[in-house]
């Protein structure tokens, strides 16, 4: 797993909601694996390439929020609340 999860007892609310958040490098392959050539030694059938960008200027954060008192799933993406049931 690439990434940092992190859930501290500090964003535990008096309500019972309970954050986590999770931040993650975006990862970009530019030469994919197919499969092996040798299962036996585990040989690739060709070389694999990938990068890894700068997660403070390309990555992705996530924060999930759960309490007993609520009810549903909502979701917000880029700051806009979107309809989960689509």
């Amino acid at each position: 797993l690439v990434g940092q999860m992190s859930e501290s007892p500090a964003k535990k609310a008096k309500n019972g909601v309970k954050v986590a958040t999770a931040t993650c490098a975006s990862n970009i392959a530019v030469i994919k694996y197919w499969g092996k050539r040798d299962s036996k030694l585990l040989l690739p059938i060709n070389s694999s390439l990938s990068v890894t960008l700068d997660p403070s200027k390309m990555g992705t954060t996530t924060t999930a929020a759960v309490s007993p008192e609520w009810e549903g799933d909502r979701l917000w993406l880029n700051g806009k609340e979107e309809d989960v049931n689509s």
